[in-house]
């Protein structure tokens, strides 16, 4: 077996927004290249490093507590890729799928099995929604190269819905020092009862980019993109990407690139897939948007604008 040297890889990149912000889409394009390797979702519960069990975990850069500095220890294993990920197999998977990941191990071991082997390698993309409230810590103490996304939030409270997702922010209610450091003045956000789960949606989502979008302010590398910008002009958003994070642009990957978000007429999603790549991807926003009614849209505004508003306008929720 060919030993990694992980001391090649000099650039470390980390791709966060909410799930479903298209985060899978960013992080595997970013890797294309054959001296990029992909990591899958490390801070998963269900699907990282076999170790992880609390979901959207908060760790502050100075490490001044004895759990943070654990789980620092933790997370070092990573960047040495001296660590395991799970294989996550859900149980509405089809049967095919399950004897697969079963064999080979889903996206997180198979990706990673590959980067270990990889004698190419110079960078390495760390992809993982799940990890968004770490993105200071980490760059900070692993200087790596944040990339946000940032998803309207009407657009993602309507993926949400069509996939079934729940996200509510009492998934993060157990964390005094998130409330400390960025809930201070709205400490009960946190902890409020959302009965509408559109209503959730919206509350995770303000409470997430909250969080980011402060984080964010402090540090002018940080790349920040809209999924909007992105499904508009994938090729230019992607070239600007590349020549930021120091990675090999190509005539392959733009092809690549390309036939992803023009091979399908369609915006909408496959029938039966939670993530589908290749379709229509201008038209995504308008019609994930437009699949709300107007009560929902202005029940959403109305809990999401003072965050929203640093990235988008009122006009775009169409109120």
């Amino acid at each position: 077996m060919i030993k990694v040297k992980i001391n090649n890889i000099k650039n470390w990149i980390f791709v966060t927004g909410v799930p479903r912000s298209g985060t899978t889409f960013v992080g595997m394009n970013l890797s294309l290249p054959l001296e990029v390797d992909y990591i899958h979702e490390p801070f998963n519960p269900q699907c990282g490093l076999p170790e992880i069990t609390q979901w959207y975990r908060y760790v502050r850069p100075s490490l001044d507590t004895e759990e943070m500095q654990k789980y620092h220890q933790l997370t070092q294993k990573i960047f040495s890729y001296d660590f395991t990920l799970k294989t996550n197999i859900p149980e509405n998977d089809p049967w095919q799928r399950k004897i697969i990941k079963q064999v080979i191990g889903s996206r997180g071991p198979f990706y990673l099995r590959w980067a270990k082997m990889n004698p190419f390698h110079q960078a390495a993309v760390i992809k993982d929604p799940i990890g968004n409230l770490l993105s200071e810590y980490l760059y900070v103490n692993f200087q790596v190269k944040p990339v946000i996304i940032i998803k309207h939030p009407t657009s993602f409270v309507a993926s949400i819905k069509r996939v079934n997702f729940q996200p509510s922010p009492a998934k993060l209610n157990d964390q005094p020092h998130l409330i400390e450091d960025y809930f201070a003045d709205e400490p009960d956000f946190l902890t409020q009862e959302w009965s509408d789960p559109v209503l959730a949606a919206a509350a995770f989502w303000r409470v997430i980019y909250k969080v980011i979008l402060e984080q964010a302010s402090q540090y002018p590398d940080w790349m920040i993109i809209t999924h909007e910008e992105l499904s508009r002009e994938p090729v230019s958003v992607f070239q600007k990407l590349y020549h930021h994070l120091n990675l090999s642009w190509s005539e392959s990957v733009q092809n690549k690139i390309i036939k992803q978000t023009q091979g399908n007429r369609s915006a909408e999603a496959q029938k039966g897939r939670v993530q589908d790549f290749k379709r229509n991807s201008a038209k995504i926003f308008e019609m994930r948007r437009n699949s709300l009614s107007l009560e929902e849209r202005l029940s959403i505004f109305e809990i999401v604008k003072d965050v929203a508003l640093k990235v988008y306008t009122e006009d775009s929720f169409a109120i």
